[in-house]
């Protein structure tokens, strides 16, 4: 049974999805007149979505049980 690490990346990475889909429906929103919006929907999409892309090496190595950064220099090739 996978441990808690994979459900807590699977959860980081949903609410990712659930932040930029909310920021999406916020943007879509019509704006009062002569109000600001202080935050840009598309910076906290953005930064949602940062978040994910960061998550998705974790993932791979859950899933794969080699540490992505472990695999990555075990195949690289000095002086060949």
């Amino acid at each position: 049974m996978p441990g808690p690490d994979l459900f807590l990346t699977l959860m980081i990475m949903g609410s990712g999805a659930a932040i930029i889909a909310v920021a999406g429906w916020w943007s879509k929103r019509p704006r009062i007149p002569g109000t600001i919006r202080w935050v840009s929907p598309t910076a906290i999409q953005f930064l949602a979505l940062i978040v994910i892309v960061l998550m998705v090496p974790h993932l791979i190595g859950l899933l794969g049980g080699q540490s992505f950064a472990d695999h990555v220099s075990a195949n690289r090739s000095f002086g060949r």
